[in-house]
């Protein structure tokens, strides 16, 4: 139905399962297709994990090329971070990490006022679920992201603090890809039929050529 499709669009066009839960939240969508929606995001996006790097290396991409595809193209926050990680491993220049996760979180910041515009549609159209939840105007992660690192900018963090929190940040990053992986039920996927695969797949491939575009407009290929 147009609650999945939409469910689709979203996750894979802002933040994955964060932004198909949001939006859930404005539409009546049913349990199942939220759940497949997540999986979906899942499957495709750790394809992408290896995919990415390596058509990077093959197009020549620099640290701030490919991190900027990355960030633009991949779905998950976390997806992201694992790409931009292999990235700075594989590409001539480093920095494609920080340069991914800023250009996800820009992303991420479209997810308050996509959402606000489905919860108006689906009012008009009378849809709109009881329990309708707003998100924040700004995720609350994407604030928390932006204050440490005005934090970090100040240089007053000590070397034992900095060094703490990057353990920190690798167990986290763990926690989260694991979670991810348990949102994945096979069963599930071998019931939904073909065509919300297909979908998935489409909008991969689409998001992934359009922020290639955007790569090449803004840093042309040398």
């Amino acid at each position: 139905g147009w609650t999945q499709r939409l469910l689709i669009a979203c996750g894979f066009s802002i933040c994955g399962a964060a932004a198909a839960a949001a939006v859930d939240g404005m539409i009546s969508a049913r349990t199942r297709e939220l759940l497949t929606t997540v999986a979906l995001v899942v499957v495709f996006g750790t394809a992408m994990i290896p995919l990415l790097p390596a058509l990077a290396g093959g197009l020549g991409l620099d640290g701030t090329q490919a991190g900027m595809w990355a960030g633009a193209a991949v779905h998950e926050v976390a997806q992201v971070v694992a790409v931009g990680g292999a990235l700075d491993t594989t590409t001539a220049a480093g920095g494609a990490l920080t340069v991914a996760v800023t250009v996800k979180l820009a992303r991420v910041a479209l997810l308050a006022p996509v959402a606000a515009g489905v919860g108006i549609a689906a009012r008009r159209r009378g849809e709109t679920p009881a329990d309708t939840r707003r998100p924040p105007l700004v995720p609350l992660f994407l604030v928390g992201f932006l204050a440490c690192a005005a934090l970090r900018a100040t240089g007053m963090l000590p070397t034992t603090v900095l060094q703490t929190a990057h353990s920190v940040q690798v167990a986290l990053l763990a926690a989260a890809m694991f979670a991810l992986g348990t949102g994945v039920r096979l069963d599930m996927l071998r019931g939904i039929g073909w065509r919300p695969v297909a979908l998935a797949g489409f909008a991969t491939v689409w998001v992934t050529a359009i922020a290639l575009a955007g790569v090449v407009l803004v840093h042309p290929l040398g």
